[in-house]
């Protein structure tokens, strides 16, 4: 990723931001207080920009995240906090589902951050959903699963195809990826994601 990259994504998303916050507005009776559903969407979108500003700012400095540990009940809901905007804008419930998670702690926030822009990838094709995330425990690893037909998502590919559109999302999932070390697959059944454990967890 080139400072170019970096600058057009950051403008393209935020045009599409300013848009989406132009089009509550344009919902609302200009005469009255928003709705409770207006009021939403526009939370929803505010909360959006600043998932942007914090992926654009840590893609420009480099900076290391901290790391650190959390229980299984903690650590979900910290994603789902993540999720629940996302779930809004799209109009696709998510539902986090335990196969084995509470066997352990669970790092954060990166792997948090990674899970919830790995999904927002794949929610245009699991509208209107419910789109399950499983996640579990195995020996060696932690494991999330997306069950599904979602195509593998285009910003992972080894190789990127000359029309692939780069949002900051897909952007720092790419970068992101990498950096940790998570492994992704897609199978018959959806697609897989591993991250291999220290032998100390």
């Amino acid at each position: 990723m080139n400072s170019e990259s970096l600058w057009r994504a950051t403008l393209h998303d935020f045009s599409n931001l300013l848009a989406g916050l132009q089009g509550v507005l344009d919902l609302s009776d200009p005469r009255l207080p928003l709705d409770a559903r207006s009021r939403a969407r526009l939370e929803c979108t505010l909360e959006d920009g600043k998932v942007l500003i914090a992926m654009a700012r840590a893609m420009a400095l480099a900076r290391p995240y901290a790391e650190g540990m959390l229980s299984w009940p903690e650590w979900r809901a910290g994603l789902e906090e993540r999720l629940q905007p996302m779930a809004m804008l799209y109009k696709c419930p998510i539902e986090i589902v335990d196969h084995g998670a509470s066997e352990g702690s669970w790092p954060a926030p990166l792997l948090q951050d990674w899970a919830a822009a790995f999904t927002r990838q794949i929610l245009p094709w699991a509208a209107p959903g419910p789109l399950r995330l499983e996640a579990r425990i195995q020996e060696g690893a932690w494991t999330l699963a997306w069950p599904g037909d979602a195509p593998f998502p285009a910003a992972l590919q080894p190789e990127l195809p000359p029309d692939t559109p780069m949002n900051l999302p897909s952007l720092w999932l790419r970068e992101m990826t990498g950096r940790m070390g998570v492994q992704v697959e897609s199978s018959p059944l959806g697609l897989l994601a591993r991250l291999d454990r220290p032998c100390a967890s």
